[in-house]
């Protein structure tokens, strides 16, 4: 039983990856507006705010429950994972979500109220857009897991992602371009 305390870049990436996210496959989504009309900005950030809190608040429960101790978690105010706010979200961008999701779900798990939290109904909504998204990605046996199949790339993905190591460019003629031209400087 792994119960820790997410950073809050994990937390900052699996809001955003919530609000940009359709279970619709045909739907793109950075296509979805994060400010739909009728709701102003204030109040979009205000449920990011939220969101993000519910999430760190059963984390830092299981974590709790974990230790025997009470551990409140810290105010959560959302910081946007700009790359995921451009034109389109990527396969590498998609797996890390995923298994910061996994991650999240692992460690926040351990405690009696989780089963039926607006944490874990949202993360649940998540991996059905993760589902749709990665409907045709090609699966494998687990390199880490026995038994366990999993998107092929997966495990690439770290658990605590953080900004500064950001995400996997997804091998492209483009990037490999881009990475000739650095390696020739």
């Amino acid at each position: 039983m792994r119960a820790l305390p997410v950073p809050q870049d994990v937390v900052d990436l699996l809001v955003t990856a919530i609000l940009i996210s359709s279970t619709d496959i045909t739907q793109s989504p950075a296509r979805v507006p994060i400010v739909t009309p009728g709701r102003s900005p204030a109040a979009v950030l205000a449920d990011a705010d939220r969101l993000g809190q519910q999430l760190w608040d059963e984390n830092y429960a299981s974590v709790g429950f974990a230790n025997r101790c009470n551990l409140p978690a810290p105010r959560y105010e959302w910081r946007p994972v700009a790359e995921l706010m451009g034109d389109r979200v990527d396969v590498e961008q998609i797996l890390q979500i995923e298994r910061s999701r996994l991650y999240m779900e692992e460690v926040s798990c351990h405690h009696a109220g989780w089963d039926d939290s607006e944490a874990n109904r949202q993360l649940s909504r998540l991996e059905q857009s993760i589902e749709a998204r990665l409907y045709f990605h090609p699966r494998e046996a687990s390199p880490q897991e026995p038994g366990v199949v999993e998107y092929v790339g997966l495990s690439r993905a770290v658990d605590e992602w953080t900004r500064e190591i950001g995400f996997r460019s997804s091998l492209t003629v483009a990037a490999a371009a881009k990475a000739l031209d650095v390696g020739d400087r």
